[in-house]
């Protein structure tokens, strides 16, 4: 009995560490909303201006800053799974313009504020437009978006369910 209740307190502390300190401590992890950047990158800027000049609804501008951010998670900061456990140096970093120009590993909130400000500062949203959700994935939280167009919540998430095949319109969690 002594074991079980060591093993309890353990998965408390864990839990409490992880889903509740880490949330305090970590950059745009926190549990209210993003405060949208004032002053964004050039390169920030300059995207939102080509994204805006190729598109005409709401819908075609969010898939495609999905498409940009989802190719930028794969191929410039090379977000993987495995990438979150050994890489905790990075959950840190919270400059947007290094964000936006590092080849190195990203966490998902950092990828999804890069999201938000492409999605906030661009003439089809707002920052109310977007809501953070946090859920449990592979034993940590993970962060995913949801973005309003016509009325309807869409869950954005390169970071979780992008990497994994899937499209806009889903989110990792649980396992895998």
């Amino acid at each position: 009995m002594h074991i079980i209740l060591i093993i309890l307190i353990v998965i408390a502390a864990y839990f409490f560490l992880v889903f509740f300190v880490l949330r305090l401590v970590a950059p745009y992890m926190g549990f209210k909303r993003y405060a949208l950047p004032e002053n964004l990158p050039e390169e920030m800027r300059q995207k939102i201006a080509e994204l805006e000049n190729r598109t005409s609804t709401p819908s075609e501008y969010l898939q495609e800053t999905y498409n940009l951010v989802l190719d930028k998670t794969l191929h410039q900061w090379k977000h993987g799974r495995l990438q979150a456990g050994i890489k905790l140096h990075r959950l840190f970093v919270k400059d947007l313009a290094e964000i936006w120009r590092t080849p190195k590993f990203v966490y998902c909130q950092a990828i999804n504020c890069v999201v938000f400000a492409l999605l906030a500062k661009s003439k089809f949203f707002t920052a109310d437009d977007v809501k953070i959700r946090h859920v449990f994935l592979n034993f940590v939280p993970h962060q995913y978006l949801l973005v309003k167009i016509n009325n309807e919540w869409i869950d954005v998430d390169p970071a979780g369910a992008g990497i994994r095949g899937n499209g806009l319109g889903s989110h990792a969690e649980w396992f895998g």
